[in-house]
């Protein structure tokens, strides 16, 4: 609807973002993996550690 001669817009129009807000986002989105995939690594590991074939060996001899 336009209003007192002025054209309608739309109120969530977003406004293009800059470089340095790129650059910013797509460093946080970096970190966001990185920080991931090193937690599942050393989750994985603990995992595989708490597994392992000779772990029940060592606590059976040592009881």
């Amino acid at each position: 609807m336009i209003a007192a001669g002025k054209p309608a817009r739309a109120n969530g129009v977003a406004r293009p973002q800059t470089q340095d807000e790129t650059g910013w986002l797509l460093a946080v989105a970096a970190a966001f993996l990185v920080v991931h995939i090193v937690a599942l690594t050393i989750c994985d590991r603990a995992t595989a550690d708490r597994t392992a074939p000779g772990q029940l060996a060592l606590s059976q001899e040592c009881d």
